[in-house]
């Protein structure tokens, strides 16, 4: 990059990193594990949305708070939309370096999920059909 670009994009963008960085630090001060929506919606029919780059990419909206952080992130899927049918995820983040605790914590809420749904989420859900 430039000299003449690197103060107004590369340094900002630093800064607010290290301002992201500094907010979850804050937040695993209080909490083990954080716990959010992977997306703001349920998931994309096979097929759907290829065309509009911009949907697939506000999907993904909810998973950039993690990368920006540079803190772990795993994602399980939470159930079924009454909507549609179609699964939604939950997103578990935990401190850096600290991807043992987020395996433990995912490991559990699996065996929950996986217990109170007598098996996969997948064996629920409707037949995946390409959308059109």
């Amino acid at each position: 990059m430039s000299s003449g670009y690197y103060d107004a994009y590369y340094g900002q963008a630093q800064k607010v990193r290290t301002l992201v960085q500094r907010d979850f630090a804050a937040a695993f001060e209080q909490v083990d594990v954080l716990v959010s929506p992977t997306a703001p919606t349920t998931a994309f029919k096979l097929g759907d949305k290829l065309d509009d780059p911009m949907a697939m990419y506000l999907n993904d909206i909810a998973t950039i708070p993690a990368n920006l952080a540079g803190v772990p992130g795993l994602s399980l899927p939470s159930g079924l939309a009454d909507e549609d049918g179609l699964p939604a995820g939950i997103q578990l983040l935990a401190p850096a370096t600290a991807d043992e605790r987020l395996y433990s914590v995912a490991a559990a809420l699996e065996a929950l999920l996986l217990q109170r749904w007598g098996g996969p989420i997948l064996d629920r859900a409707p037949e995946l059909e390409v959308a059109r």
